[in-house]
């Protein structure tokens, strides 16, 4: 028999065996990253003045951000009133130039003018983000405004069309094309969904739609469309020939 270890029981003596297995087990268990302890204040420090640093850096970071943020929006806006102002010059001329018999072209600009809201703002064609930043826009495939049928105007509710919602049954509507100007008065409004692309249908008379994003000061992509419905007062709906002076927008 092997002698016992003084003070060890019977299942605590060791074999050749059994001391193979505990070497083994020592050396695959996982062992911690030996490091000089000298040095674990001195990374404690560094990753303390590292996030002292970032808060002393964040607000000047959020006001660089909201800096650049102000000068973006009031490049947009200094570009959309130099485009507004030109398109406006271009209309003016094309109302001073004689047209036989008076017959407004397909190809004449629109100001569109709400006396309620106090808007002037020449419509471009289309309604793409970069036409909607200069003005109201016509939509493709519907009726010039002024024509018989269906003209369908779009607008951003945080530049042009901000104040429709303001608009009741009975506010007239103003279209200048080709030196006439068409009335319309506002017959109806109303809260659509997106996908609702019934207020595009051609319609047998002289209507004009108008349609922006609502709830108008959502945040976000707004979820809902605002449409007005107004229809031409004017006899026959042909227009009178007249101007508008000056620009109304707000």
């Amino acid at each position: 028999m092997s002698p016992r270890r003084p003070g060890a029981s019977a299942h605590c003596q060791s074999s050749p065996k059994a001391d193979f297995w505990q070497f083994a087990h020592f050396f695959s268990r996982p062992h911690s990253k030996i490091t000089d302890p000298g040095t674990e204040p001195a990374i404690a420090s560094e990753e303390a003045c590292s996030h002292v640093n970032f808060r002393r850096l964040l607000p000047s970071l959020l006001t660089l951000a909201g800096l650049l943020l102000i000068c973006y929006v009031s490049l947009e806006y200094a570009w959309m009133l130099i485009e507004q102002n030109r398109l406006a010059r271009e209309l003016q001329s094309q109302s001073t130039l004689s047209q036989p018999a008076n017959i407004a072209r397909s190809s004449d600009l629109v100001r569109l003018v709400i006396p309620k809201i106090h808007l002037s703002a020449v419509v471009v064609e289309g309604t793409s983000r970069k036409a909607l930043l200069v003005g109201p826009g016509h939509v493709a495939n519907t009726a010039s405004p002024g024509d018989t049928g269906n003209a369908v105007l779009a607008g951003h509710r945080d530049t042009f069309f901000r104040h429709l919602g303001e608009l009741l049954r009975g506010d007239s509507i103003y279209v200048e094309r080709g030196g006439k100007v068409y009335e319309y008065q506002v017959t109806d409004t109303k809260v659509v969904e997106p996908r609702e692309i019934s207020v595009l249908k051609p319609f047998a008379g002289n209507q004009l739609t108008l349609i922006t994003c609502y709830p108008i000061h959502y945040i976000g992509p707004a979820p809902k469309r605002l449409i007005v419905f107004a229809q031409s007062s004017n006899s026959a709906g042909q227009g009178e020939k007249r101007s508008f002076a000056g620009d109304e927008s707000r």
